[in-house]
């Protein structure tokens, strides 16, 4: 975290080097990208918070993105790139903060955490994902995938969640897939996001909710990111939601070795 130079806040550390070269090869340069930004708000694509102008876009990637909800998901809109992907996370990171933003999270303590504005990803609820993120800033719905688990077929094992963009053209990685579960009785009803899978050109990351932070290299140039998940003794449904489009494949049980596990 870094200190907001706009608000005397704590900032967002944003991974810079990735940002300039998603830039770079979407827009041009940093003064594009802030005339598309005002574009996308001037015909209502983003239908909440005002465009940001070249400066601030400059002073973030010095020193941290403000956080304040409607620039960070403007920008991650922008950029049409999920939030999280663009979060400056490592091992050290999870380390260091997750205990403390986990905490503030389980009090809803928003003005304590300079992650807040990214908390409506994860929040329980029986509609997840929260599509006022989608509508509001990216002008689109989720795109989501359900599968289920019987424990009648087969329990206590790994299933392998393989997961593809469906975009013909995948060179504008990251994709941030999210993760969540629920019982098929329950009454509430609730989906309980467990974790996110990033991602990118060369590597992708999974943080899960319990604070374990993962990572491995990948080549494959379609998009292709394999993740395990556990299926228990009893019943329950998953889904799976990302901002872009996606399809999934079950391998029940898993025979994967050396990819991405949410351990059990």
């Amino acid at each position: 975290m870094k200190r907001d130079s706009e608000g005397g806040g704590v900032a967002i550390s944003l991974n810079a080097d990735l940002v300039h070269a998603l830039i770079e090869e979407r827009f041009g340069s940093i003064a594009d990208l802030a005339v598309e930004w005002e574009e996308r708000v001037t015909a209502g694509v983003q239908r909440v918070g005002k465009p940001r102008n070249r400066a601030s876009i400059y002073r973030w990637l010095k020193s941290g993105l403000p956080s304040h909800r409607d620039d960070v998901l403007g920008f991650a809109a922008a950029l049409d790139v999920d939030p999280i992907a663009l979060l400056d996370i490592d091992a050290t990171a999870i380390e260091q903060h997750f205990a403390k933003e986990r905490w503030l999270f389980q009090l809803r303590s928003v003005h304590r955490s300079a992650l807040a504005p990214l908390w409506a990803i994860y929040q329980p609820r029986p509609s997840w994902p929260n599509e006022e993120i989608a509508h509001n800033y990216y002008g689109r719905s989720w795109c989501t995938e359900d599968f289920a688990h019987d424990p009648q077929k087969v329990a206590n094992a790994y299933a392998a969640v393989h997961l593809s963009a469906t975009e013909a053209d995948t060179a504008f990685l990251p994709r941030a897939y999210h993760f969540a579960y629920r019982r098929p009785n329950a009454r509430d009803g609730i989906w309980r996001p467990y974790g996110t899978v990033v991602a990118y050109r060369d590597e992708a990351r999974l943080i899960s909710e319990s604070g374990d932070y993962q990572s491995i290299e990948r080549s494959d140039e379609r998009g292709l990111v394999v993740v395990e998940t556990y299926f228990g003794p009893g019943p329950a449904e998953f889904r799976v939601a990302s901002l872009h489009g996606f399809t999934i494949r079950l391998e029940v049980p898993s025979t994967q070795q050396g990819c991405l596990r949410f351990e059990g």
